[in-house]
């Protein structure tokens, strides 16, 4: 009987190893660390397998901080500004001014040190080009868990997170929810999904960061 019992005990740490090195890697938790606000330098650079905030460009290289202190990026004739404060998209626009995206005041900003239970949140409106209406959001995130997430730049360990946002354009209102992944080791999110509008979906393609 003693035999039997240690013969199911050993077969049964043997089924639970090889149910945990079958999960994808997207499914492993890894050891979570706690992440620093991330410090870009000029020549930094991120490509996107099709868009990034709804702006097609691929490739985004790090620039200077511009005469309001907003840190820059460029994507061909496409600008890309961010705080430098708390690192929040402000706006994107062609060279000439045009608006492309536009955030007012700012897109809430993830928050450093960044561990998981982190929560943010905050009230802002966005419009792109050629919208009509510019609707007015609430939006509340939480990071839920540190884990691989595959990419096409690669597997990444990252947090993620969930933004759950209310939008409402009078008389209209609802809600969407946003789950994202940032990788300390790219410096920026990898990935977002939008679960009602496509055009918000970002995936990195290739990094070189210093």
């Amino acid at each position: 009987m003693k035999n039997r019992l240690s013969r199911f005990r050993l077969d049964s740490i043997y089924t639970v190893f090889a149910l945990l090195i079958s999960l994808p890697a997207a499914s492993r938790a890894v050891e979570a660390p706690i992440a620093e606000r991330p410090v870009f330098q000029p020549g930094d650079s991120f490509e996107y397998v099709d868009r990034f905030q709804t702006v097609a460009c691929r490739r985004w290289e790090v620039k200077e901080q511009d005469h309001d202190g907003a840190l820059v990026t460029q994507c061909d004739d496409n600008l890309a500004y961010f705080s430098a404060k708390s690192g929040a998209l402000l706006r994107i626009t062609r060279k000439d001014g045009t608006d492309l995206v536009s955030f007012r005041p700012f897109a809430p900003a993830i928050p450093f040190p960044l561990r998981v239970g982190s929560t943010w949140g905050g009230k802002f409106s966005v419009s792109t080009s050629g919208d009509i209406i510019t609707p007015s959001l609430s939006e509340k995130c939480e990071v839920v868990a540190y884990e691989t997430v595959k990419v096409a730049a690669g597997d990444l360990a990252a947090f993620r997170f969930n933004c759950d946002t209310r939008w409402s354009v009078w008389p209209l209102h609802g809600s969407i929810t946003v789950t994202s992944w940032y990788a300390p080791s790219a410096k920026t999110v990898v990935k977002s999904v939008n679960g009602s509008d496509a055009k918000w979906n970002m995936e990195l393609a290739g990094f070189q960061v210093q």
